[in-house]
This record gives C-alpha cells, structure tokens and sequence, in this order.
C-alpha cells in the first residue's frame, strides 16, 4: 500500500481546495493508498504566523502592493537564493516529526512550501520520498522551481506554464501539463437548470450574474462592488457568495432589504460551485488560480477583480489574453461593465465561444494514473 501525504499552506483558499479534491478523488477511487492531508501552517512559528497574518491583512483591505512587491522577490533568482533557510526558520521541529513518523511514500504538495521541505528532509535522512508540485496558478516563480533537481513531478495547467519551467531549466520528463485539479463535482452537475435556478430564486429570462464575494480571509470590500452594480439598477439575476464571512453576508442583506431589491441572492458557504456556474452567465470573481480554473471548466465567462495582486496579476493576464474574460479594476468600473454587458449578450456570446475551445479537466484522474505507476523503493 502507498503512503501518500498531501501538503497545502492556507494562504488563501486554493490550496487547500486543491488538496482535497485530490484527496477526495483518490479516496473514492483506490483502496492501495494510505492518505493523509495537512496544512504545513499549522506547525507555523511565531515568523509563519505573522507572514500569514500580513498576507491575510493584505488581501482584507484590498492593498496589492505588499503582494506584488512578495511575488516579484519570489521571482528573483538572487532573493531566493538563501530559499532553503527561509523556510527552516518558519517551521517547528514537529512539522519534521510529523513527516518522519507518517513515512510517506510520495508527497504531493499544492504550495512549494512542502515540496521545499520534503527535499530537506530527503536530503538530510536519506529518505526516497517522491515529490509531486501542483502549481496552482497559470504562470510560475522561481519559489515553486527552486527544489527542481530533487522533486520527481510537476503538474502544471497547461503548455504555456511547461514552456516557462523549461526555461527555468527543469527536466522536461518531470512536467505534466495536466492542469490544475477539480473536484469531481464538476464532472456530474444538475442537468436540470431550471430546477437549480429555481432553488436559488433566479428568473429564468433575466441574465444571472454570479459574483464569488467572500473568501477565507474576512474580505469585506467587494460589498462596495456589489452596491456598485446596484446602483445602475440592471436587470439581471445576482448570486452574491459571501463564503463563511457572516459579517459580509448580513452587510449585503440589509442593504437590499433597506432598498428592496428583489433580483438579488445572497448565499453563505456552498460546495454547490458547479452548478452556480453552470447557471451563470457571467461569473465576478478575483483571478485565483482555482476560481479561475472552475469557470474555465464550466465554460462561463468572466469578469474578474482585484485579488491579491502577484501570481494573480498573471492569471488575469491569461483569461485576458484568450479572451476568455473581462477586467474591473474598480467598483465603479465593474458596475459599468455588469451594466453593459446586461445590455449587449453578444460580449457574452463571444468570450463563450472562445471558452469552448478549451479543453475538459481531467488532471486529477491524469494525477491519479502518474502515483499509481509510481515505482516505490521500500
């Protein structure tokens, strides 16, 4: 039977979706794995929490420029190089502990943070543990490729991002552009849409506009994009999801109760994520590598916000690009947007057209295939 352990970093809520799907996925498939999933931050020190705080601070007030200024330092060759002692210093001695006692046979990490460390501990106990990178997001940085001699894979999203590692010098037998792993959900959405459009209260002749909101980390400030959008009166369907952000949620209700806005639902947390966007015909989201590979697979055009800031720039850049989606840079300019896009469905039409020529989302059934043809030395 293999060991597998599966590492995340809760730095906002990609990762650690990433990690489950896998873990959901191989749970539900084989009965050869042993399977153990951890966030890497929970064995944080003082240095990793504070690192973590600020990056959850940074994303709250919508301020890029600490995380803008962090990406292009992970993307510099020289400021990474002292890499291996930047992340010995963040970890307690019981994150070590944990992985020695656990043996693992293969790591398979959605944050360089445990593929970094998997490498250390290979290296310095002589164990044979193999390494699997997901990269989580649709361009790469010297962070996620510094440990490249030691790791056995990378699953990346597509040949673009193959390209970059390639330059960066890694093994061309390590990348598989598989893309970046999905639940299983969104191979086995609800046929019937009216039946779901009628559980979220949408009026089937109106455009539905959903607008991912929330977030893991107490964000408030896409309230005023809401509001925004409100204020032009467009007759359209909204599904706001405010996630497990309670304080968000009730903002957003009194303020179309108080109004008596009737076109607008407001949801808290929902594993319902296919469905929402196999309704939608827009999604309003922040570019993160996850969201944006959800509404790749559901073929449902964008429109994406301010996040925050670094890798996310490039993943914006991406959907841009194909066209594949719009950008907001603002409330202002997002209500506008909403409001033209409600009045001309071809914009919609055509970024449509161009979504349906990307390809279906098989990687973790691709993932699952790589580990169990993984030779293991006992």
């Amino acid at each position: 039977m293999k060991k597998i352990l599966i590492t995340y970093a809760s730095y906002g809520s990609g990762h650690k979706s990433t990690a489950y799907y896998i873990y959901d996925y191989f749970k539900e498939h084989s009965k050869d794995f042993e399977i153990k999933v951890i966030d890497v931050m929970d064995y944080g020190n003082i240095i990793a929490k504070l690192n973590l705080k600020m990056f959850n601070l940074n994303f709250k007030f919508q301020n890029n420029i600490p995380s803008t200024i962090g990406y292009e330092l992970c993307n510099n060759k020289i400021a990474t190089a002292p890499y291996k002692e930047f992340v010995k210093i963040l970890f307690k001695s019981k994150l070590k502990e944990e992985i020695l006692d656990y043996k693992p046979d293969i790591i398979i990490s959605t944050h360089f943070f445990g593929s970094i460390l998997m490498g250390i501990i290979n290296k310095k106990y002589k164990t044979q543990t193999k390494i699997i990178t997901i990269i989580t997001d649709y361009s790469s940085n010297y962070m996620w490729l510094k440990n490249h001699k030691n790791e056995d894979a990378y699953i990346v999203s597509n040949e673009i991002v193959k390209r970059e590692l390639l330059k960066y010098g890694v093994s061309e037998k390590k990348i598989f552009p598989f893309g970046i792993p999905l639940s299983s959900q969104f191979k086995n959405v609800e046929k019937d849409t009216l039946k779901v459009k009628e559980k979220y209260n949408v009026k089937n002749e109106k455009l539905t506009f959903l607008f991912f909101g929330g977030g893991s980390n107490g964000a408030s400030y896409t309230y005023n994009y809401l509001k925004q959008i409100l204020k032009l009166k467009p007759n359209i369907n909204i599904i706001f999801v405010s996630g497990n952000n309670t304080k968000l949620a009730n903002k957003c209700l009194n303020y179309i109760m108080k109004e008596n806005i009737s076109n607008v639902t407001i949801l808290g947390f929902t594993k319902d994520i296919s469905n929402l966007l196999n309704i939608a015909d827009v999604v309003i989201t922040k570019p993160g590598g996850l969201s944006v590979t959800e509404a790749l697979e559901m073929k449902t055009p964008m429109i994406l916000i301010p996040g925050n800031g670094g890798q996310e720039n490039y993943n914006a850049k991406f959907v841009i690009k194909n066209g594949f989606g719009l950008k907001a840079r603002n409330p202002q300019r997002l209500a506008k947007t909403v409001l033209k896009l409600s009045q001309n469905k071809k914009i919609i039409d055509n970024m449509y057209n161009n979504l349906k020529n990307y390809e279906e989302n098989k990687s973790v059934e691709k993932l699952f295939k790589l580990v169990e043809g993984m030779k293991i030395k006992k």
